[in-house]
């Protein structure tokens, strides 16, 4: 899957945030950041125009770029949709889907599950990030790209910051369910799996609003 530059800024990003190397809690300019990521003007604005249309990020005039934080009532929220629209993705992905993309689905799948079983965090996160654009991309509708682009990478964002040791594996299985299933036309199994999903990504929503409560008690 080929990526412009401002995606590739886009990624970079999610990936700093992810694993702590941009700080919430730090006003970053745009030069800083394209220092960051090493790239360009130009991409890195792109990138910072989409994330803000997220709500992943508020700018403030002469002051900085401020990256935010993502609740369990957000997550909640985003997986209201995930849970509408994925689905219907999933149908069109197996209608339209390429060969070559189907055989990269299977790939990614055994990947994935390959990143979780060596404890590679990094390898989990583009395999997320590139299984997520693959099935998107293979609806041929740009209208899910743009829409379940912006829920996922939140979505992502949680999802790391709050997870269980146990989650990567029980995460990873049933991304590669979801990727043999589409790739095989499966859809009754896409979709049983994709439920499944969602209800484990529910789950981790909960038990942090859990924590949370327990905490502030």
């Amino acid at each position: 899957m080929s990526k412009t530059q401002a995606e590739i800024a886009r990624l970079e990003i999610e990936r700093k945030l992810v694993f702590g190397e941009l700080d919430i809690s730090t006003l970053y300019s745009e030069k800083k950041l394209g220092t960051l990521l090493g790239l360009g003007r130009t991409p890195v604005r792109e990138a910072l125009q989409k994330l803000e249309h997220d709500n992943q990020l508020a700018i403030h005039p002469r002051k900085g770029i401020e990256f935010l934080d993502i609740t369990p009532e957000q997550q909640v929220q985003m997986l209201e949709v995930r849970k509408q629209i994925e689905p219907v993705c999933l149908k069109f992905a197996i209608l339209r889907g390429t060969v070559h993309q189907k055989a990269e689905m299977l790939k990614l799948g055994d990947k994935i599950v390959e990143s979780t079983e060596l404890q590679d965090e990094e390898g989990l996160l583009h395999c997320l990030q590139d299984i997520h654009a693959l099935v998107n991309d293979a609806t041929g509708n740009p209208y899910f790209h743009n829409t379940m682009g912006q829920v996922q990478s939140l979505s992502r964002r949680f999802w790391f910051a709050n997870k269980e040791h146990a989650d990567n594996m029980k995460g990873s299985l049933i991304h590669r369910n979801i990727m043999q299933a589409v790739a095989y036309g499966n859809e009754s199994e896409a979709l049983r799996n994709s439920g499944l999903l969602m209800e484990h990504l529910t789950e981790g929503a909960f038990r942090k609003l859990l924590r949370d409560d327990q905490d502030n008690a």
